[in-house]
């Protein structure tokens, strides 16, 4: 081989090591699921591990020092929350202390304008992050390490911040931000938002005589509002639950809870033009009480009808506000089989690889 051939085989074999660490650095990009929250960027150099993103759910923030009680951890001061939760971990190089990265958060969050509410230096607990899951009310998403663990709670605007950062062979930033003006309230009905936040509601305007069946006029209101919730929302399915108090028997009282919500749902259809398909009813009898059936007042409480929404996500949709869906923030999850707009694809690393590997077989 000559000196130029030499030369030549060197320049093409550093073109296949430039290729590999292209494809190494793209595949990498595309691997990230999710985006920086807007409030609240990443330290530099962080990458997204994991990543969620729910238009309504519970949070909570810790505004005392945690401690394990006997049974569970909790925390003298919470602060429980409904909205947009947006849930990221990061992983950050091994250069980057746990405390560094705490203290560039709290300076971060006071620049903007916000308000750090509480403080917990590490160790804040010495136990793993993941026995803190109910307290920040984190489901089953991805929380672990117990070393050199600091947390924060803050609002900035209409955000509230929980970020813990601990170190698990490096640091680690577990963040997690409550939006909550995720659901609008001002635009739905007391029944439709009572549905979207707990997927029932208890209703005291639908009017019976005592051991009948059959509604009385003075229900219209309620079944009006009831019907115009699921002209409102036509996808939406519900069940209806009548419940009664404990006097009388108990056979007899399941009977006549199962005839109520009946007739409930056959006014529905008959007089309202909601399709019956759309609905189920059922009756309890005596056998959920919601109060003390020893005083009046308590079964007055329990002689209810209860409505299920059998798909409540159809109104949590429906009501999350749409400059605030996820990808009004760009915060999409990519597809790791999909060409990266500002990387390698996997095909156009396979086609160079190829193209390298022929032009090496001339030498």
């Amino acid at each position: 081989m000559t000196s130029n051939h030499t030369s030549l085989y060197q320049r093409l074999s550093a073109t296949v090591v430039i290729l590999f660490s292209s494809m190494l650095f793209s595949t990498s990009a595309i691997a990230e699921k999710g985006q920086d929250h807007p409030r609240l960027e990443r330290y530099p150099g962080a990458v997204i591990e994991h990543y969620d993103y729910k238009e309504y759910e519970e949070g909570q923030l810790i505004l005392s020092k945690p401690y394990d009680n006997g049974d569970d951890w909790t925390a003298d001061k919470l602060m429980p929350l409904e909205g947009q939760v947006t849930y990221i971990h990061y992983e950050l190089p091994k250069s980057v202390s746990t405390l560094q990265v705490f203290r560039n958060y709290q300076k971060t969050i006071a620049k903007s304008g916000g308000e750090i509410l509480f403080n917990c230096e590490r160790p804040c607990v010495t136990e793993n992050l993941g026995s803190l899951k109910s307290l920040v009310k984190a489901r089953d998403l991805y929380m672990n390490g117990h070393e050199q663990l600091q947390y924060l709670a803050a609002k900035v605007g209409d955000s509230y911040i929980s970020l813990f950062v601990n170190h698990i062979y490096e640091t680690n930033v577990f963040l997690f931000i409550i939006d909550k003006e995720g659901l609008d309230d001002d635009k739905m009905s007391p029944m439709a938002a009572s549905l979207a936040k707990d997927g029932k509601i208890d209703l005291y305007g639908l009017y019976f005589d005592s051991g009948k069946e059959t509604l009385k006029p003075e229900s219209a209101p309620e079944l009006q509002q009831l019907s115009e919730l699921m002209k409102s929302y036509p996808e939406l399915n519900i069940l209806i639950v009548g419940h009664t108090d404990n006097v009388g028997d108990d056979s007899l009282n399941q009977n006549l809870s199962n005839g109520r919500a009946n007739s409930i749902q056959h006014q529905l259809s008959r007089n309202y033009g909601v399709k019956p398909q759309r609905m189920n009813a059922m009756g309890k009898g005596e056998s959920a009480p919601v109060a003390d059936n020893s005083t009046e007042s308590g079964r007055a409480k329990n002689r209810r009808v209860e409505i299920i929404a059998m798909n409540p996500q159809v109104l949590q949709v429906a009501m999350a506000s749409p400059a605030r869906q996820p990808n009004a923030r760009k915060a999409e999850v990519k597809d790791d089989n999909k060409d990266d707009e500002e990387g390698l694809g996997m095909d156009d690393v396979d086609k160079l690889l190829d193209v390298s590997e022929k032009l090496l077989d001339l030498f």
